[in-house]
């Protein structure tokens, strides 16, 4: 009975994907504390069928399942509820629905609430040979500190150049990543930068194969020490 169940399940899922239109993803963590509690909301007036999944920092699928949503209606799910937890339980989640949908992420440190946004950008594959970039906000300066998390939300391998300007525009920063399917990378900036007060300004993604999403970690931040942002769409 429970192989029946699981080839009934994973039959679910693949009739889901097949009709799926729309992709999203976003990053979330499970280890040192942290959480995520994901909203899913249908804005629209049919019926949604998505398929979510969560991938550890290899790429690797930790934990998927399939649901629908009814016009307007919302349901929601604590990651640490159904995703195992290990020291790579970290990285990247996938939503592909038949519909649009939005995300209310809440992001969770000791249980408590450190961030909290709405998603509704897609992921969308790029024109062939068309390069792309994704642009954020990072602080070194006084207790600030800033992480970046470089996510491959595609079934198949990419690559992108992560580079960090100062605030005056010099380049003091560049990494060549190459990101198996669904790897996340993990680029902590105190190593790679040190602290000090002029050292704020932007981080700059190359995309040169399939688009990337990026994630921040800014410590020192919010009135429990960590914010969370999500970075989906390029800036050109």
């Amino acid at each position: 009975m429970k192989k029946l169940c699981l080839i009934v399940l994973w039959i679910g899922l693949g009739a889901t994907l097949a009709l799926a239109q729309h992709q999203y993803a976003f990053y979330y963590d499970l280890t040192d504390g942290q959480d995520l509690e994901i909203t899913v909301m249908n804005p629209m007036v049919g019926s949604a069928s998505f398929v979510l999944s969560a991938y550890d920092a290899y790429g690797m699928r930790l934990w998927s399942d399939s649901s629908a949503l009814a016009p307007s209606s919302s349901g929601y799910i604590l990651l640490s509820e159904v995703v195992p937890l290990t020291n790579v339980s970290w990285g990247l989640v996938t939503v592909s629905s038949t519909q649009r949908l939005l995300f209310g992420l809440e992001y969770l440190l000791d249980g408590q609430v450190v961030s909290i946004s709405t998603l509704t950008t897609e992921v969308t594959p790029f024109a062939a040979d068309e390069p792309f970039w994704l642009g954020a906000y990072y602080s070194q300066a006084g207790d600030a500190r800033t992480a970046a998390i470089v996510m491959n939300p595609w079934s198949e391998s990419t690559e992108c150049l992560f580079q960090i300007y100062n605030r005056d525009g010099y380049a003091i920063y560049s990494r060549s990543l190459q990101l198996a399917p669904y790897e996340a990378e993990y680029l902590d900036l105190t190593g790679a930068l040190g602290a000090g007060a002029l050292i704020w300004g932007l981080v700059d993604i190359a995309m040169q194969v399939h688009p990337v999403i990026l994630a921040l970690e800014y410590y020192g931040r919010g009135c429990n020490g960590l914010v969370i942002d999500n970075v989906i769409a390029p800036y050109y």
